[in-house]
């Protein structure tokens, strides 16, 4: 009896009362929902968006070294009407950077006896972004991964097959010059590229050819002179050509049939990014 006199008159009502209810729950409820969105922002759709933003500018790297690419060889086959022997070739950094190296591969060919033989210094034009990079060497272009490299375009290099096991082999070796040269960050970073020189190195028939290339991409030359070689009608089952690789080489040892129609060229590239 003491204690229900202390409580007011209106206690009943009072527990009975929900109007404060409502709006509370319904405060934490948009709370919770906004921060489990803004959780799931983070955790997924950022790293979609980064995502996205990598291959789409993987994927540009790759169109302007296509671009690269026919851009030298426009300049091996001479000038076009109005546009002069030089190029430009623009590339978007997207935060990743153009280096030239003129002197950081090597290309050795002997045919015939141990003594005849060639060596050149193709050098190469890169673009690193992140852990994916784009290559420009000897002709090709390369896309460099952490676990290997992939040849997505191909050099002047080709062979033909005139039966019995005997072929035409060309080989034109374009030679990256200048110093080295290099940017990088955001923007649009420009590869300057025009003509110094072309000599014909060797034309003749031989009986054998060895070719070692000195390359990170050792991997991509060994399954293109193995596609290029089967092609022209070698077979690597019978001993007509061996392929041998190691780290940052690749050797390639052609015997053929009675003989080989053996051409190598050169161009020299002069070559410089900013």
């Amino acid at each position: 009896m003491i204690i229900s006199r202390l409580l007011p008159v209106n206690y009943k009502n009072l527990l009975a009362d929900r109007s404060g209810v409502s709006p509370v729950v319904g405060m934490i409820l948009i709370l919770s929902i906004v921060m489990v969105s803004v959780g799931m922002i983070y955790t997924t759709g950022i790293p979609f968006i980064d995502s996205i933003k990598y291959n789409t500018q993987v994927s540009n790297a790759r169109n302007s070294f296509s671009v690269l690419q026919n851009d030298v060889l426009e300049i091996i086959n001479g000038p076009v009407t109005g546009a002069g022997m030089g190029r430009i070739t623009k590339v978007e950094m997207g935060g990743g950077s153009i280096f030239v190296e003129p002197d950081n591969t090597e290309i050795q060919i002997n045919y015939t006896g141990s003594s005849d033989h060639v060596t050149a210094v193709p050098g190469t034009i890169t673009y690193k972004y992140k852990s994916r990079g784009m290559v420009f060497e000897n002709g090709a272009v390369f896309s460099e991964y952490t676990t290997g490299s992939f040849m997505e375009f191909e050099p002047l290099i080709y062979a033909s097959d005139l039966g019995s096991g005997n072929i035409v082999l060309m080989i034109h070796i374009i030679n990256v010059t200048g110093a080295n040269s290099s940017t990088g960050g955001e923007g649009t970073g420009k590869i300057r590229t025009s003509f110094e020189d072309r000599v014909n190195l060797y034309s003749g028939d031989v009986n054998s050819v060895n070719i070692t290339i000195y390359s990170q991409n050792n991997d991509s030359w060994g399954r293109y002179f193995n596609h290029t070689l089967s092609k022209a009608g070698l077979d690597y089952s019978s001993g007509d050509f061996t392929i041998g690789q190691s780290s940052g080489k690749v050797e390639i040892k052609i015997s053929g049939g009675n003989y080989i129609q053996l051409s190598i060229y050169e161009t020299k590239i002069l070559t410089k990014v900013e």
